[in-house]
């Protein structure tokens, strides 16, 4: 016996049902097939009338490729939260897992940081006297190579003689372990785009119980305490780029082989 779904969904809006929902269905069908593909109802879903599928039009939200500049960035701003699922929300959301915080969006790409280090008192590299990358004579502020460059450093050598690039591309959340090789350092036009929106940035770190990047993390003894977060950029054959928010100036370099406390790793990742 036919089934018509007009008559079973009068009370409905009718916009938020796919078209293919309007079909003659019979209940020899597969409820997922026609589109209730929840198996609860997660707020103002309807039921599949021969099953126990569901529609919900919110499961359908546009979310990003993480790892990937798919589009999805135009719908965040700086200091939003960048959840496991590919969304941004302005809070912490229930159901959602948040993984780093946006820093950047240029164009169709957003980047995001992670609340935390991932590692401290790790050298840019341990080679000296070496050049990994054309030395960049011009803007650095105008670099936004996060993974190419990154990828470049650690094809050039291994976790021991460039560990702040290993750390970044070896890291993945817990909740999104498929991203594991995409987190790369950041590079210097992330951190310039991320300078002005510092207070957004560091309250939504706050939000997710994190280290701010005006925090100082360095022992008593040291004289600049502050946070130095590597960059993917080297200065020249002795020295790589750093981002300290609380320094006077916000982008400078040091050398590659400093591994003081304070030289941190936290990875970015697009999206």
């Amino acid at each position: 016996m036919n089934i018509n779904l007009k008559f079973l969904l009068l009370e409905t809006t009718l916009s938020l049902i796919p078209n293919f929902l309007y079909a003659q269905c019979s209940p020899a069908q597969n409820c997922a097939e026609l589109g209730y593909i929840e198996t609860s109802n997660k707020g103002g879903c309807l039921k599949c009338p021969f099953g126990n599928g569901w529609y919900c039009p919110d499961s359908k939200e546009e979310k990003a490729i993480l790892g990937e500049c798919s589009g999805y960035a135009k719908n965040c701003k700086i200091g939003d939260i960048l959840n496991s699922d590919g969304t941004c929300t302005t809070d912490k959301a229930s159901g959602k897992t948040p993984i780093g915080v946006v820093i950047a969006v240029k164009d169709d790409c957003g980047w995001a940081i992670t609340a935390n280090p991932v590692a401290q008192g790790t050298p840019w590299s341990t080679k000296p006297n070496y050049t990994v990358l054309p030395i960049n004579s011009g803007n650095i502020a105008n670099v936004y190579d996060n993974c190419e460059y990154t990828k470049i450093i650690t094809a050039e050598g291994n976790n021991n003689e460039f560990p702040a690039a290993w750390a970044a591309i070896n890291y993945a959340p817990t909740a999104a372990p498929e991203t594991k090789g995409k987190w790369c350092l950041p590079a210097p036009g992330i951190m310039n785009d991320l300078f002005p929106y510092l207070n957004e940035v560091n309250n939504a770190i706050a939000k997710l119980s994190g280290t701010v990047l005006t925090a100082q993390i360095g022992p008593e003894s040291y004289v600049d305490r502050n946070e130095h977060l590597w960059l993917s950029v080297e200065g020249d054959n002795l020295n790589a780029y750093y981002f300290c928010a609380a320094c006077p100036t916000f982008i400078s370099n040091t050398a590659k082989k400093n591994y003081l406390t304070t030289f941190t790793v936290r990875p970015v990742l697009a999206f």
